[in-house]
């Protein structure tokens, strides 16, 4: 395979006229050669009209026009952006306006959206989907379109929160990422902030709790009595309701015949049914039997209020039993707190007597030894 093999540069990239007619090995053509020094074209260049021109020869022919440069600048110009009352020459369109235009429309390097150049500023910091934008806690970058900066200030290491404590009197604001450090320095008085909290607690329920067990006491009295007045309703009333039929209807009937019967001459009545009597006893039956289901309803609400008052009387007690366990458990912790906090107090006092006494030798013995030297 033949390689390409590369011109000389003295030759192409010098800047020298064609070179001469004498050196071409085969016949000339009109198309090789330069139309300004006619001789072989040397880095050849053509002109819109067709003509050919070396290198060298073409960039000699041309030159800048300065008398038309100036007609040019000094033509009057307008703004063709819209909304632009820009008025001036080219020269000063050239100079001054050119690319700075406040309404040239211009793409968004990040979302590539078109907007005006006046409201570039804007759009990027406020509606670009892809912007990136600085906490002002932390001063971190983040993509807005990846995470929003409420999701952001919930990791943020540098973001101000409230100490957990505040619930119990805890008045800090704390850096996230010093939270840990904060509630170990300040153990000891958040144990005494929850202590006096939890005393203070402790000391309503006790309030509470007796005015709370006198009344439901009364409650449960006035139920039980509720009880036995039913009971005793249900029972006078079960005892009507199992009585004698009523035979008012039969005694009428034969204390109207008489003791020696009906009369020859009359005729003789109809025998008596039992018709009345039944619709006396159906008369009483049915008032009693649903009295008494209105009672045993009655009799059972006021045994399930009972058993609620019992049940919130229990939870009563155990929560109260609770909250005295904790007291307890946070007297034990404040004391081996106060205990340890104590021992440091001596220990540091001791530190401090030995570097006095240290102190003190030292000097003694940098006096000792001023004379000796002499």
């Amino acid at each position: 395979m033949a390689t390409q093999e590369p011109s000389p540069p003295s030759s192409m990239e010098s800047n020298k006229p064609g070179f001469p007619k004498k050196i071409l090995g085969n016949k000339l053509e009109d198309k090789h050669l330069c139309n300004c020094c006619h001789n072989i074209l040397r880095r050849p260049f053509q002109a819109q009209c067709g003509h050919r021109f070396c290198s060298y020869c073409f960039n000699r022919a041309a030159f800048p026009d300065n008398a038309v440069r100036r007609e040019v600048e000094n033509l009057s110009a307008i703004c063709i952006n819209e909304n632009c009352t820009w008025k001036g020459s080219i020269k000063e369109y050239e100079l001054n306006h050119e690319g700075k235009c406040e309404f040239m429309i211009i793409p968004c390097p990040s979302c590539k959206e078109r907007i005006r150049f006046n409201e570039q500023e804007r759009h990027n910091e406020r509606e670009c989907p892809e912007r990136t934008l600085n906490c002002k806690y932390c001063k971190e970058p983040f993509h807005f379109k990846n995470i929003k900066y409420v999701d952001h200030i919930k990791f943020c290491s540098k973001f101000r929160t409230p100490c957990r404590f505040h619930v119990v009197g805890c008045d800090m604001s704390v850096e996230k990422e010093k939270i840990h450090d904060h509630e170990r320095a300040y153990a000891y008085e958040h144990l005494n902030l929850l202590l006096h909290y939890i005393m203070g607690m402790k000391v309503s329920m006790e309030g509470l709790q007796p005015q709370g067990l006198e009344i439901a006491g009364h409650k449960l009295l006035e139920l039980q009595q509720s009880l036995r007045e039913l009971e005793a309703r249900v029972s006078q009333l079960s005892t009507i309701s199992s009585g004698p039929p009523v035979q008012g209807a039969a005694s009428s009937s034969s204390s109207s015949s008489g003791p020696l019967g009906p009369p020859a001459s009359a005729p003789l009545p109809p025998p008596p049914t039992l018709a009345p009597t039944l619709s006396v006893s159906t008369s009483f039956t049915p008032l009693p039997s649903s009295v008494g289901a209105a009672l045993e309803l009655q009799l059972h609400s006021e045994k399930t209020k009972v058993v609620e008052l019992g049940r919130r009387c229990t939870e009563l007690e155990v929560k109260s039993g609770t909250f005295e366990n904790v007291v307890c458990v946070l007297n034990r912790e404040v004391e081996r707190f106060a205990t340890t906090m104590e021992a440091s107090n001596r220990q540091h006092k001791l530190d401090q007597d030995k570097i006095e006494a240290l102190s003190a030798t030292a000097g003694e013995d940098g006096g000792a030894e001023g004379p000796n030297s002499r």
